[in-house]
C-alpha cells in the first residue's frame, strides 16, 4: 500500500466526535399516523453474588434505580462505585464490547437496555497489549507518545486515542480508529479482551454535497452551493433560506441519491458518493395591500392571493376632499428600470412575488379637481349592450318601435333598451331616432351586405 500520511498532527477530534451515525431524516412527503410514544427503560443488573455499592463521599449508599427516557435519546451513567472481592470496577456494558464509565453518556434506541458491570481481576498477571498501527510508520518507536503500546488486563477499559492524522491530499479525514472491523471514536471505551488488540486509522472520504435551486426564474443572490462532507457521517441539510426567489419559499430538498424529499435542516447521512439536493419551491400567499391614502384605515384593502395568480383590484369606497380617485398605482423593476402601471377597479392584477421579507402594495392615485366626464363609446348595432352584434339586436329594435312603453328606454319589461343601447341601435343615419331602417341595417351587416355600421343612406 502506498504511503498516504505525510505529517502527524495532534488534531483534536472533539468537534468531530459529536458526529454520530443516525438514520436519515424521513421524507416529509411521506405520511402516516404517528406511533404512540413509549418510554425506554435502562436497567442496571447487579444481581451477581458478592456485589456491593460503596458509600459516596458523604457516607451515603447511592440507590441504583432504573432510568426511563425517550426513545432514541441519551442517558447519563450515574456516578456509583461497585465492589467485589479481588476485582476492580470499571463501569458498565451493554454488549460486552463497549464500555461506559460513570458519568458518561449512553445513546439509547427504541428498546429497553440492560447494563451489566465490568470488572478486571486485581490479581491477574496476564496482561495483553493495546497497539496502534499506522502503515506509513512501520516502527512503533516512531509513533507519537499518545499511540505507544500499553498493557492492560482482561476486563480493563481501554480509552480510544483522540490522536488523528492529516491526509496529505485532503481527500479523506481520519475519524477515530478501527478495531476488528468496527470504528471507534476518540474517548470511547472498549473492554480489553484476553488477547492483544490493534487499532488502525479509520479513513473516510470527502464527497461533494451540492445544493441547487433548480431550473427556475426570479432568483436573487446565490445560485449554487457546494460543500465537502464525510461519507457515513451525519450532516444537517441547508435551511430554507439557502436560496432566495421572489414570490416563492423553499419547503424541502429533493435528493438525487435516493429520490426522497427532506425537510430543511433535517439530518442526513452522507453516502459514499456525490449528492445533489434540488430546492422544492412553494408559492407564497400574500395579502396584497391597496392603500387608499386617505388617512382612514377603512380605505386600506387587503386581497389574498398566491404568486403567479391574479386578483381583482377592489373598488375605492373612500373619498378625499377636492380630489377624485384615478386608479391604483403599482411600480416594479423591469430590466433594471422602474415601471409604473395604473390599474382600475375590476382590473386583474398578476402577483409576481416580492423579495423575501417584503410585501406587495398598490397606492391610490388622487387627482385634484373634478373627475372628467366619460362619454361611453358607441358600438353601433349593439342594441342590447351584450358586446356582440346579433339578430337579437334587430329584434329588440323592432320591439322598441312596436311597443315603446314596454321596451323603450325606461320601459316596464326587464329587457327594455337602455339609454346606451338606444344610441347603439341608431345605426342607420345616426341622429334620426330609431326606425325600421336601423333593424334592417343590423340584418344587412350580419348578412355581410354592408361592411360596417353605421349605415348612411
Amino acid at each position: 500500500m502506498k504511503k498516504i500520511i505525510s505529517k502527524i498532527t495532534a488534531l483534536t477530534l472533539s468537534a468531530l466526535t459529536a458526529m454520530s451515525v443516525m438514520t436519515a431524516f424521513p421524507s416529509f412527503a411521506e405520511s402516516g399516523e404517528a406511533e404512540e410514544k413509549k418510554q425506554v427503560t435502562v436497567h442496571f443488573d447487579i444481581s451477581e453474588e458478592g456485589i456491593t455499592i460503596e458509600e459516596d463521599e458523604d457516607g451515603n449508599i447511592v440507590e441504583l434505580n432504573d432510568i426511563t427516557a425517550d426513545p432514541n435519546g441519551s442517558v447519563r451513567i450515574p456516578v456509583v462505585t461497585l465492589s467485589k472481592e479481588n476485582y476492580v470496577f470499571q463501569g458498565w456494558t451493554v454488549d460486552g464490547v463497549r464500555g461506559y464509565p460513570s458519568n458518561t453518556i449512553l445513546q439509547i434506541g427504541e428498546e429497553d437496555v440492560t447494563l451489566t458491570p465490568v470488572w478486571y481481576n486485581s490479581k491477574d498477571k496476564d496482561y495483553h497489549m493495546v497497539k496502534y498501527e499506522v502503515e506509513s510508520i512501520p516502527n512503533e518507536e516512531d509513533l507519537p507518545v499518545q499511540l505507544q503500546p500499553v498493557a492492560e488486563p482482561k476486563g480493563a477499559f481501554v480509552e480510544v486515542s483522540l490522536f488523528a492524522f492529516n491526509h496529505p491530499e485532503n481527500t479523506h479525514v481520519q475519524l477515530g480508529w478501527l478495531y476488528d472491523g468496527v470504528a471507534y471514536r476518540g474517548q470511547q471505551y472498549i473492554i480489553m479482551p484476553d488477547h492483544d488488540i490493534t487499532f488502525t486509522p479509520n479513513w473516510l472520504k470527502f464527497y461533494k454535497l451540492t445544493y441547487t435551486p433548480g431550473d427556475v426564474d426570479r432568483l436573487t443572490g446565490a445560485t449554487s452551493g457546494v460543500f465537502d462532507r464525510v461519507e457515513t457521517q451525519q450532516t444537517d441539510l441547508a435551511e430554507a433560506g439557502r436560496f432566495s426567489r421572489m414570490g416563492f419559499k423553499i419547503i424541502g430538498w429533493s435528493c438525487d441519491a435516493d429520490g426522497k424529499v427532506y425537510a430543511p435542516l433535517s439530518a442526513y447521512i452522507m453516502p459514499s458518493q456525490d449528492v445533489t439536493f434540488t430546492a422544492v419551491w412553494e408559492p407564497i400567499e400574500y395579502n396584497v395591500v391597496f392603500n387608499g391614502s386617505t388617512g382612514n384605515t377603512n380605505d386600506i384593502y387587503r386581497v389574498p392571493g398566491k404568486t403567479d395568480t391574479t386578483i381583482i383590484c377592489p373598488e375605492m369606497t373612500g373619498t378625499k376632499s377636492g380630489y377624485y380617485f384615478d386608479g391604483w398605482k403599482f411600480t416594479e423593476k423591469v430590466d433594471g428600470k422602474n415601471v409604473t402601471t395604473i390599474y382600475q377597479p375590476g382590473d386583474e392584477f398578476l402577483i409576481k412575488g416580492a423579495k423575501p421579507g417584503l410585501g406587495i402594495s398598490l397606492t391610490a392615485v388622487w387627482v385634484k379637481g373634478e373627475p372628467p366626464v366619460v362619454t361611453p363609446e358607441v358600438v353601433y348595432g349593439d342594441a342590447n349592450g351584450d358586446g356582440n352584434i346579433a339578430l337579437s339586436d334587430a329584434v329588440l329594435i323592432m320591439q322598441v318601435i312596436g311597443n315603446p312603453d314596454s321596451y323603450g328606454v325606461g320601459g316596464s319589461d326587464p329587457l327594455a333598451i337602455s339609454e346606451e343601447g338606444a344610441k347603439n341601435a341608431d345605426c342607420c343615419n345616426p341622429g334620426d331616432g330609431l326606425t325600421n331602417l336601423d333593424a334592417l341595417a343590423v340584418q344587412r351587416y350580419l348578412l355581410k351586405l354592408i361592411a360596417e355600421l353605421p349605415e348612411k343612406n
